[in-house]
This record gives structure tokens, C-alpha cells and sequence, in this order.
């Protein structure tokens, strides 16, 4: 993207890097790169697929905790299902879920705009990786403290997680595994430090800048015809889909990986729900996207309004409407 093509009122203030942190990043890909050579040259295979599992819970508390549960209230879930979610979020090391969830918001709020954390109009190498790179910009600060966190301040299981989590996250995120990978699977000092440790924490934090700067890898703009025009479709499916989820971000089936309905995440959600762990599953069926883009239409009301009024609980869906799910 040229800079004649970005508009100057979403570009936002030119901020200095922040030292530490890029060395942090720095020095956390390189043991992460170490990590992946000892996967090939050292680690036994119980300690990758121990690895591969850890990355995967961490993942479901990104997805289905951080993002789905806690910002965008897309299902309600029990007591266990929470605190299972808040463990596996805390394997990522990244921050607390009520610091990511506020993050989120206000990305969602301001998306695509100067006050937007993680703007995409930078581009990808900005809104994946950099923005966590740079010096705290003043404004949206200042936006996070206007953002509504109240039903996160009613959810004892986030608020013990946000006050605790220097104290619980060396522990949970990193001495564990690195313990597990030692006393049970019988590997080295440095090889679970380097693969349980560093590795998996590279790849969690990953899988959730993937959060938000996956728009840019599976989205298409809708303004752009040529947006199909590059050689990531060899390698990915891309969509509206991930546009269709900052229109309709209580939707539980929109994936964060560019999916939609049948990811794998979604099935697992669907899981839970059948255990009777969470329930209130929120969507909207095309009978009611019809009926939204028709009232919008003739009344001329904002269609995400519309859109949020015919949104169903999933067994009234599966009840009303089941040819049209």
C-alpha cells in the first residue's frame, strides 16, 4: 500500500520503539529457533508432542477464552469450563485476560482507525508483530480507560487471574512444563527449556497476534477487486469472513484463523456445550440475516443493529429454524 493510499486521519502518531521489548522479541525468537533445531537434533518424541498439545490448549484459551468467552460474550460457560479456559490462557505468558481483553476491545472499536493498537492500514509485519514493539501510544491509553470492563470485574475467576497473574503465570506458563518435560518424559535441562519453554511460548503469542492481524491473511477487501490477486491463495482460503466478524463479533462460529461454522474450534466449543459446560452458543441464521438486510433496508437503521436484533441462542435456532442453520 502506497502512502498516497492511506489516509493521513487513520495513520495516528509516529511512536519510538520500545527497547525492551524488541529485545525481548529479539531474544525470544532466537531461543525459539534453538528450541525448533533441538526438536530435530535432541528432543525425544513425547516431548514435541508434549509441546504440540501445550500450544493447543494454549490456543483454546486465546480462542475460546480470551476472545470468544471473555471480549466478545459469544456463549456463557461454568465454573470449570472458566477456569480450564483461564489455565490455558495463562500457558500463552503474554498478559492477563483482562489486559487482553481490553486490548481487543478497543481494536475493535477503532479498527482500521489511528486509535486502532494494532491498525491494519500499516500492514501485516505492523499489526501482527511491531505494535507490540513500540513506546505506549498516549491516546489509546486513554481510550482503554473509557472502554466498559465491568462484566470482567464481575468475573471472580478474571479478576483473581489479572491480580495473581505475576505470581501464577511463571509458575503455570513456564516452570511446569519445563518441570513435566524433566521428571516425566525424562528429557534434559535445556531441551525442555529451549522446546516447552521458549518454543511453545513463541508460538502461543503467535497464535494470538494471529487474533488480530489474521484479517490481513484470509480477509479480502471488499473496495479492492485485485484483493484476490496474491500469492498467499496458494497457501490459504481467503474470505469476507473475517470482515463478517467485526460486523457480527458475538457470532461464536466466526474462527479467528479465517474459518467459519466447521473449524475445529468451533466443534470443540460445540463440545462443551453438549457436556453442559457452555450454553447460551450465540448466532444469527440466514433466515434472519434476510430479515435484518430487509429492515435495514427500509428503514434505513445501521445494519449491525438490525443484525444484533435477529441474533438467536443456538437451540432456539436448532428449535425454529433448522433447515436454515
Amino acid at each position: 500500500m502506497s502512502e498516497e493510499s492511506v489516509n493521513e486521519e487513520n495513520v495516528g502518531p509516529r511512536l519510538s520503539n520500545h527497547w525492551p521489548s524488541v529485545l525481548f522479541q529479539i531474544y525470544l525468537h532466537m531461543s525459539a529457533l534453538y528450541g525448533l533445531i533441538l526438536v530435530f537434533t535432541q528432543a525425544s518424541l513425547m516431548t514435541t508432542l508434549f509441546c504440540i498439545l501445550l500450544v493447543f490448549l494454549g490456543t483454546l484459551g486465546i480462542t475460546l477464552g480470551s476472545h470468544r468467552l471473555w471480549t466478545h460474550r459469544t456463549y456463557s460457560a461454568t465454573l470449570p469450563l472458566r477456569l480450564f479456559l483461564a489455565f490455558c490462557q495463562t500457558l500463552t505468558c503474554q498478559c492477563s485476560i483482562f489486559n487482553w481483553v481490553l486490548h481487543h476491545k478497543v481494536h475493535h472499536k477503532f479498527h482500521g482507525t489511528k486509535n486502532d493498537p494494532c491498525n491494519y492500514r500499516h500492514g501485516f509485519f505492523f499489526c501482527h508483530l511491531s505494535n507490540h514493539c513500540l513506546e505506549a501510544n498516549p491516546e489509546i491509553e486513554r481510550m482503554k480507560r473509557h472502554i466498559s470492563v465491568s462484566d470482567l470485574e464481575d468475573d471472580y475467576v478474571v479478576y483473581f487471574q489479572h491480580w495473581l497473574y505475576y505470581a501464577i503465570m511463571p509458575v503455570i506458563g513456564f516452570l511446569l512444563p519445563v518441570n513435566i518435560g524433566m521428571e516425566y518424559i525424562g528429557e534434559t535441562l535445556v531441551v525442555s527449556v529451549f522446546v516447552l519453554g521458549f518454543l511453545r511460548v513463541c508460538l502461543l503469542l503467535h497464535a494470538s497476534w494471529l487474533v488480530e492481524s489474521a484479517f490481513l491473511l484470509w480477509g479480502l477487501d471488499p473496495s479492492d477487486r485485485k484483493a484476490g490477486d496474491t500469492w498467499l491463495v496458494f497457501f490459504v482460503t481467503k474470505s469476507l469472513w473475517p470482515q463478517y466478524h467485526y460486523l457480527l463479533p458475538w457470532d461464536y462460529r466466526s474462527g479467528e484463523y479465517g474459518t467459519y461454522e466447521n473449524g475445529c474450534l468451533n466443534s470443540i466449543l460445540r463440545v462443551f456445550a453438549a457436556l453442559g459446560m457452555a450454553s447460551q452458543l450465540t448466532t444469527i441464521s440466514s433466515v434472519g440475516v434476510k430479515e435484518a438486510l430487509a429492515k435495514s433496508a427500509k428503514t434505513g437503521e445501521p445494519l449491525a443493529g438490525c443484525l444484533e436484533e435477529s441474533k438467536y441462542i443456538l437451540p432456539d435456532i436448532l428449535h425454529q429454524d433448522p433447515e436454515n442453520y
